[in-house]
């Protein structure tokens, strides 16, 4: 169970509508063990990070509210990191470090590691060099639509070799949904700037113990005259308290492939393992160690 720290609570806030009850927390999370990256000599690793949450809600039902890490302080004063979001009957409008529209919606399939191991799984977003960014996300029922826009400025494909980079003034448009009906969900997105598209689609499902998600994604840079295309697909499997886990990638004609697993310690810790291998490593990678929740 996460351990919340409560700062302030029941702040009063003088607006002009009346006022408000707001609340700081303090959560974090933290690691511990040892990894060893494309072959080299096994080395230690360990992290610690805090993560300050706002939230308040105003008279008339409005929910606001903020999140930061402290080692991203500077980014959340100028927008470049954490988030800020209002919340109401029109929906979720959020601002400052927050995921495309169309990644918010299709997502990637499931890491594993400690350290998550360079994110091999992962397929390619177009990724902004500037934010803040906002993204404005409507949920009814099963169904949650999406749309956001990024701030002007350089755009490169997210982990691909691919000529060029767009640049100017063009702001970088995107749209999602994502669906499910009973354990079965699906998404879908798009995401554009410029010449530059990105077309994205998953599909995950859940029977008992086990699930599975798949997901594709067609970049085109608006230049070569083929797309080039990335997919990966994962599967989980828990048993007692361990989860295991595997994947299978391909991005920029590479394939990669990565097992791991999590056993459960209670009290928000875990023990975490895993091991990666594929084209881009010239041997594999591997980490041990135990993550921990505050």
């Amino acid at each position: 169970m996460k351990v919340r720290n409560t700062l302030l609570a029941s702040v009063a806030l003088a607006l002009a509508a009346g006022s408000v009850a707001a609340e700081v927390a303090i959560t974090g999370d933290g690691r511990l063990g040892v990894k060893s990256v494309n072959g080299g000599d096994v080395e230690f690793t360990s992290r610690v990070r805090i993560v300050f949450t706002a939230s308040g809600v105003t008279d008339s039902g409005l929910s606001f509210g903020g999140s930061i890490r402290a080692d991203n302080a500077g980014g959340g004063a100028a927008g470049t990191g954490g988030s800020v979001f209002i919340m109401g009957p029109f929906g979720t409008i959020s601002a400052g470090d927050v995921d495309s529209a169309a990644k918010a919606s299709v997502g990637n399939p499931s890491g594993i590691g400690l350290t998550g191991l360079g994110d091999l799984h992962e397929i390619a977003y177009i990724e902004a060099d500037d934010d803040p960014s906002l993204q404005w996300s409507y949920t009814m029922d099963s169904l949650t639509l999406r749309a956001s826009a990024e701030n002007p400025g350089p755009r490169h494909p997210a982990g691909h070799a691919m000529a060029g980079m767009q640049t100017g003034e063009d702001t970088m448009l995107s749209g999602g949904m994502d669906y499910a009906i009973g354990s079965v969900g699906v998404g879908v997105g798009v995401e554009r700037i410029g010449d530059m598209q990105n077309v994205v689609a998953s599909a995950n499902a859940t029977l008992g113990d086990a699930s599975v998600k798949l997901v594709f994604g067609s970049l085109d840079d608006g230049v070569a005259a083929t797309e080039d295309d990335s997919y990966g697909a994962s599967a989980s499997f828990t048993s007692g308290m361990a989860t295991f886990t595997a994947f299978a990638s391909n991005k920029n004609d590479m394939d990669h492939f990565g097992i791991g697993m999590v056993y459960d310690l209670g009290g928000n810790a875990k023990i975490k393992g895993g091991f990666v291998d594929g084209d881009s490593l010239t041997d594999a990678s591997f980490d041990l160690g135990i993550s921990m929740g505050f």
